[in-house]
């Protein structure tokens, strides 16, 4: 099994890749109506708490954060998460490598940027799945760059590219 994980603050999108056939799940989330510190930690544990992880993962693909943000809580929130997720995979021995939007754009359509409407188109494209939800459309690309750092399979030069710069993380 291959794993995607698209971490948001409101809608996490996760994918189970296993042979031929795949799971798809959003988490959604909204922000504590009083934040504090706690409310805020407490929101994080339950998206983290909601992505299910078994040992059967082969390969877990996270989507790394985007520093370009304007609000920087949502920067910190997002990078805590990101952690979180780690550490679990981590604790669980399960493999991951951490993917550069940049890079999962270019995965999926051959140019790193792109918007999310030609991303969910190109995936369509490329592998005949209808996925009207970005979050759940990243996480696909995800276990899909999974799946290609660890099953040899026909790819596009701008493919190569991006598992190039992956494969040292493993």
């Amino acid at each position: 099994m291959f794993i995607g994980i698209d971490l948001s603050l409101t809608g996490t999108g996760v994918v189970y890749l296993n042979k031929d056939k795949d799971e798809r799940k959003l988490i959604k989330s909204s922000p504590p109506k009083i934040k504090t510190p706690t409310t805020e930690l407490e929101r994080l544990m339950v998206i983290r708490n909601k992505i299910t992880i078994t040992k059967e993962a082969k390969l877990v693909a996270i989507e790394g954060i985007a520093f370009m943000s304007r609000n920087s809580t949502s920067t910190s929130q997002l990078s805590a998460i990101n952690y979180m997720v780690r550490e679990k995979l981590y604790n669980l021995g399960v493999p991951f490598v951490i993917v550069a939007p940049t890079s999962l754009k270019k995965f999926v359509t051959g140019k790193g940027n792109a918007g999310k409407d030609i991303v969910m188109l190109e995936a369509y494209k490329r592998w005949n799945v209808s996925i009207t939800d970005n979050n759940i459309c990243d996480a696909y690309g995800l276990a899909k760059i999974a799946e290609a750092l660890t099953i040899k399979t026909k790819l596009i030069k701008p493919q190569e590219d991006v598992l190039k710069v992956l494969k040292v993380q493993i």
